[in-house]
């Protein structure tokens, strides 16, 4: 007899735990991923559709052992798109919020086509053509860069994070570097003196912005080169050479010159 009761009683138990686990898995399931979305061309509306279609399948799963690593991969897939926040709101939604990357810069490859990298250098893929899917206009060209990537991730090369800092030093001052730059070629005459070295930023209305010993305060050059670049007047933008340089002493940098005719042999 006390067996019978010890066994109904265990089997009572287990049903009532089996109930509550189906409650509370009822409870804390996901019903819900909602995603911010910042987007800012027509093509990230349609892959912003398609990200979300993929998402509503973790919808069902629970809440509590749902693994974000799993949601970021998801995202992850679409190399145009940058996750800034997962987090779960319980007892049942998962809330992203995701931004289009800038499409920023371009490198022509030896087949023709062009890989294309976000303002911060994130690799974003390759096209066909230097067209910005924002608005139809040319991404900054790069010129004398070496560069590798995986998809998504940030490129690695000589002088590529000086070059990032002196376009978003640049960027700061002007309001926006793509529509103002148009190629950035990396000059090296002397590949074993880096003093030699300098960036040559090539603006749509026709000045050449060159920083010397880029490896030294690119930022900050880029940042007084465009200060003097602002402060030209328009008809001195039709042509000519802003310089910025440093004291290879102590670093200073010193203010930048403009050359408003140079012959062409002395560049």
């Amino acid at each position: 007899m006390n067996k019978r009761i010890i066994a109904v009683s265990i089997c009572s138990l287990l049903l009532l735990l089996a109930a509550i686990a189906a409650g509370l898995n009822a409870i804390f399931s996901v019903t819900s991923v909602k995603v911010n979305f910042s987007v800012f061309s027509e093509e990230a509306r349609k892959e912003a559709k398609s990200l979300q279609e993929e998402l509503d399948s973790f919808v069902g799963a629970s809440t509590t052992f749902l693994n974000l690593d799993d949601v970021k991969q998801t995202v992850a897939k679409y190399p145009s798109f940058r996750l800034e926040s997962a987090e779960k709101d319980f007892p049942q939604t998962v809330v992203l919020s995701v931004t289009e990357r800038r499409e920023t810069f371009a490198l022509k490859r030896e087949d023709g086509k062009y890989d294309i990298y976000d303002s911060e250098g994130a690799y974003l893929g390759v096209k066909e053509q230097n067209v910005n899917r924002a608005d139809g206009a040319e991404n900054i060209l790069l010129e004398g860069f070496s560069l590798t990537a995986e998809t998504g991730k940030i490129a690695q090369g000589d002088r590529f994070a000086e070059l990032l800092l002196a376009v978003s030093a640049f960027e700061a001052q002007t309001g926006s570097a793509r529509m103002n730059i148009k190629s950035v070629a990396f000059v090296r005459p002397l590949e074993t003196d880096v003093r030699t070295e300098s960036f040559e930023l090539q603006t749509r209305e026709g000045v050449t912005v060159i920083l010397h010993n880029p490896s030294v305060k690119a930022g900050e050059k880029a940042e007084k080169a465009a200060q003097k670049y602002i402060g030209l007047e328009d008809e001195d933008r039709m042509f000519g050479k802003i310089r910025v340089l440093d004291v290879s002493a102590t670093g200073e940098i010193l203010e930048p010159t403009y050359e408003p005719r140079v012959p062409a042999e002395n560049n």
